[in-house]
């Protein structure tokens, strides 16, 4: 009777390998490290106090922590209004994204007209085009409009801008949405219009929460737009405000301005944390499908 016997593991370890994994996560680590580092030091810092700064090396965590450069944000600095101007143009600039995008992306992909192929390559002509090079035009337009100062002017560029990737990207994935789908849900009595809101919108999640997530961060972050259309401290926002913290002669509140970029930073961060899932796993439809 012939034996029968387990397959033996023929893969070596090697020292080339051995030294291979090594300088891998040797690399891995230093580039965590690289990565952490900054952020670790803008929160480490926001907590020292002006001696501290004076006398600690940067990356030395403060003897005697202290809250006071936060309480200096929000009770002597306009920050909260600055908070208030980022959310409503944060809003003010996602929510009509979504819904002109995701309805122009489905109906190119679904409608069939003359010219179909032509309105696509021309929206994604908009890609070739950064919105440094139309602020001045953009200016002299709001000017004579008097929108200069108002939340308007800087909402409407960013949408106008981005339009042109969200449409992208809900193209890609509306052109391989299931036409049997919204054949039934006709066939059952359902309009077009709620078949959009109550079949595609819910089905097209991943990707809505895409360009939700990187519209979100890119406006919150964005200096260039709010210091063109803005003129008041009442309109600035958070990456305005930052500058309040330098005084006269460049001399700066480092704690209370370390205090101020870690509570701008961290609500972007966990943001995206929560929805860097769905984020990739839309940038994939995307990818595959397009």
């Amino acid at each position: 009777m012939a034996r029968i016997t387990a397959p033996h593991n023929t893969k070596r370890i090697t020292p080339e390998k051995i030294v291979l994994s090594i300088l891998k996560w040797t690399l891995a680590a230093f580039l965590l490290i690289f990565q952490i580092y900054p952020i670790f030091y803008v929160i480490i810092s926001s907590f020292k106090t002006t001696d501290d700064f004076r006398h600690l090396p940067a990356y030395a965590l403060s003897a005697d922590p202290t809250l006071d450069n936060y309480i200096t944000v929000f009770t002597k600095s306009h920050m909260p209004t600055y908070f208030r101007n980022s959310i409503i143009i944060v809003l003010g600039v996602v929510i009509p994204l979504l819904l002109i995008s995701l309805m122009a992306g489905f109906a190119l992909s679904k409608i069939r007209f003359r010219g179909a192929k032509l309105m696509l390559n021309y929206f994604l002509l908009g890609l070739m085009l950064p919105m440094q090079v139309a602020l001045i035009p953009l200016f002299t337009i709001f000017n004579k409009l008097g929108l200069i100062n108002t939340f308007p002017a800087i909402i409407l560029p960013q949408i106008a801008f981005a339009l042109s990737f969200s449409i992208q990207l809900f193209y890609s994935f509306s052109k391989f949405f299931p036409e049997e789908i919204l054949e039934a849900a006709i066939i059952d009595g359902c309009s077009p219009l709620r078949s959009f809101f109550s079949i595609v919108i819910p089905m097209s999640l991943n990707s809505v929460i895409t360009v939700a997530t990187m519209e979100t961060v890119f406006v919150w972050n964005d200096y260039i737009n709010a210091y063109t259309f803005t003129r008041s401290t009442e309109m600035k926002t958070i990456t305005l405000g930052l500058n309040d913290f330098v005084g006269s002669f460049g001399l700066t509140n480092w704690g209370a301005t370390f205090a101020a970029i870690t509570v701008t930073v961290i609500p972007v961060f966990i943001f995206y944390f929560l929805c860097s899932k769905s984020m990739l796993a839309g940038m994939t439809q995307g990818a595959v499908k397009g």
